[in-house]
């Protein structure tokens, strides 16, 4: 059951507001908080690759550091390839490169291997690896690093570990006071090692864990650093965290943290929470550059990748709120009125099903094995919903706090409950959502890194609670935590509506004279690539030059791109947002003209999500949309769209549907676009 915004405006109060007095007030959620350093961008590279062609074309692209590798001079036995004259040409040649294009050399990443590792136990063999490195860094010396960047280890033999971290940290402490000597400072890198054997005979190198990588790191010297590369390690925001302040340098690459793969950030195939990451650099203060150290061809990807990923994370600064906001304005309601507050906590029903969910809870926690058990605990049963609603009924009986419908008041309950535990099913259990392909939970079955995370937040929730919270404080706290943990916020991005990129064609609305135009808006719905790292799909960009083209003709006087970040799953681009971008950009199309709808994750909230922004930004209703797509498109919107409507939504989000030729199609919006849903919680409003 949805419930219909006709309704909620004599019921609920939201944090967001669409018909606002002016949008410069509130043109970004983000006012409320210190926007976070931006940091610059650099790439790791050989330094056999450092010529200036390749260094100019990074300094065009917006590179502005970069990472050396030295392996190139080295044979895999330890050995030099060149002549120390040789090599002094060489690293010369590679410093004047960068200096000419104007790139910084922020780190040098030190040869490591079987042969070359400061953990080796045999002492005369450590000495070697030692006297390697203290001349390979009167090389470095030339280039002016920053960062001297190390290797822990070599893969170990078995039970061996103590005695390495003890020969580890006598090569660092040796080796940092020639590193001092040169002016840079030494870190030590994190290693692969989700488990500790490899095979019957050999265990993973050191600093394989947060815990071991900690436990080192306190036993070096404090001016001995960290660097972290989040391609060795699952949840690598966990380790930035545990560092804090000890964390100089980041190796940027995507993975699942069981294999070396240097996924692309922006490529969609690992497993990485980009904005957690973010924010716990922001966190403990990293200044120091996004080091990529990927798998990817081309250096002009990696600045509008880092912009797309900012992005992502600027707009979860208030994700939290704006989650609650969009998906449970009555709980929102409850918790903004003392006076109902208070006769809440005097309700015994209440009370008595808070308290037995929390036993649940805790019994879980302690006997359940797998996260759907977690899941079955957390949610609401039919039965305790039906109580909870009748309570309501009881409650507003006394107060009229929610007016006089009752019925109405149970259905959006009902709704409320029914989507918590939604959340709960999809985010947790793992059950199908409404779109599998794109919208599924982001752990794969029996994960115990998600199982340990998905206990913490368990855990502490109920650990923060007490008596003076209200029945549903605990279940949509965590609702809304595994939406966090799986990256799911992203309703609550570009949020409100009616600032950051829509801010200046929302300013235009009230001088528009649309009387003038046929249509109130030309909609462009989205097309979301399937190729990894694609950020604008071709047959997208096409949806936009003929919807520019009708522009120019004067048909509306404005547009409306419409998608959410959908395809591939857990793309971080926004379909919206690009095209905005190749349309102001690429078509010369003016940005105060082109409104984003970044939400819609299927042709059928397209439209119905361009309904809602007619009704909530005060357009004219009674003017028909365009939609400008491709003939695919516009045949599957006319010929079974509604069938797709009706099951997805329960009504059809629009009225006098016409096709006007294989391209263009019109339609009137309908108040009921307005209702919530938030078994979506992904869009559900």
């Amino acid at each position: 059951m949805r419930i219909q915004m006709k309704y909620l405006l004599c019921i609920l109060v939201t944090t967001l507001s669409y018909q606002s007095s002016k949008a410069s007030n509130q043109s970004s959620v983000l006012h409320q908080y210190n926007t976070p350093k931006r940091l610059k961008i650099g790439y790791s590279i050989g330094i056999a690759s450092m010529n200036p062609q390749r260094m100019e074309y990074a300094k065009s692209a917006g590179v502005d550091y970069v990472e050396v590798s030295m392996g190139a001079f080295l044979e895999k036995s330890g050995k030099f390839k060149f002549t120390e004259e040789e090599i002094i040409m060489k690293v010369k040649a590679a410093k004047k490169a960068a200096d000419d294009a104007g790139v910084k050399i922020w780190s040098i990443h030190m040869p490591f291997g079987k042969d070359i590792d400061l953990s080796l136990i045999d002492e005369a063999d450590r000495r070697n690896v030692v006297d390697l490195h203290t001349k390979m860094l009167n090389y470095c010396k030339i280039l002016k690093p920053e960062v001297i960047l190390f290797h822990p280890s070599f893969y170990l033999g078995l039970n061996e570990r103590e005695q390495r971290k003890i020969q580890l940290i006598k090569s660092a402490v040796e080796l940092n006071k020639k590193v001092k000597s040169i002016n840079a400072i030494m870190v030590i890198e994190n290693m692969l090692g989700y488990e500790l054997k490899v095979g019957a005979d050999r265990e993973r190198p050191l600093c394989r864990s947060v815990e071991e990588m900690t436990e080192i790191m306190n036993r070096l010297p404090a001016n001995i650093y960290a660097a972290v590369d989040m391609n060795h390690i699952k949840y690598p925001e966990r380790l930035i965290r545990a560092l804090g302040k000890r964390l100089k340098s980041v190796h940027v690459a995507d993975g699942t943290g069981k294999k070396e793969n240097h996924f692309f950030p922006c490529s969609g195939e690992g497993q990485n929470n980009w904005i957690e990451i973010l924010s716990a650099l922001n966190e403990v203060g990293y200044t120091g550059p996004f080091m990529y150290e990927s798998a990817h061809k081309d250096v002009k990807d990696f600045l509008p990748c880092y912009n797309t990923l900012y992005q992502n994370f600027l707009n979860s600064k208030a994700a939290d709120s704006i989650l609650l906001a969009k998906n449970f304005p009555l709980l929102q309601q409850i918790k903004r009125d003392g006076k109902l507050q208070k006769l809440m906590l005097k309700s015994k029903v209440f009370n008595r099903i808070k308290s037995a969910q929390s036993k649940r809870i805790e019994n879980a926690l302690k006997d359940c094995e797998t996260v759907s058990c977690y899941a079955e605990a957390m949610k609401w049963t039919n039965s305790e919903i039906t109580e909870l609603g009748d309570e309501f009924q009881k409650i507003n009986g006394r107060s009229k706090v929610f007016g006089s419908d009752n019925e109405m008041l149970t259905k959006s309950w009902n709704t409320t409950a029914n989507g918590i535990n939604r959340i709960f099913d999809v985010y947790l259990a793992g059950k199908a959502p409404r779109y599998v392909k794109i919208d599924s939970i982001s752990f794969k079955p029996g994960d115990v890194e998600f199982k340990k995370e998905t206990y913490e937040l368990a855990h502490n929730l109920l650990k923060q609670k007490g008596a003076k919270d209200l029945f549903f404080e605990w279940p949509v706290d965590a609702a809304i935590g595994l939406l966090r943990i799986n990256g799911r916020d992203e309703a609550a991005r570009y949020e409100p509506l009616n600032g950051g990129l829509n801010e200046k064609p929302f300013l235009k609305i009230k001088t528009t004279n649309w009387n003038a135009y046929k249509y109130s808006l030309i909609l462009i719905p989205g097309l979301g690539p399937e190729e990894p790292g694609v950020a604008l799909d071709p047959k997208g960009a096409k949806r936009c030059e003929e919807g520019a083209e009708r522009y120019r003709k004067g048909l509306a006087p404005f547009i409306v791109v419409s998608g959410g970040q959908v395809h591939p799953f857990k793309t971080p681009f926004n379909e919206a947002v690009e095209m905005k971008k190749y349309m102001v950009g690429k078509l010369g199309i003016p940005e105060e003209v082109i409104f984003i709808e970044p939400h819609a994750r299927h042709t059928t909230t397209n439209l119905r999500n361009t309904s809602r922004m007619i009704y909530n930004f005060g357009m004219p209703d009674d003017k028909p949309v365009l939609i400008v797509t491709d003939k695919s498109q516009s045949a599957y919107i006319v010929k079974r769209m509604e069938k797709t409507a009706i099951r997805d939504l329960g009504y059809i989000p629009y009225t006098k549907l016409t096709m006007l030729n294989d391209q263009e199609t019109e339609f009137h919006p309908v108040k009921q676009s307005l209702d919530i849903d938030p078994s979506d919680p992904l869009d559900p409003r």
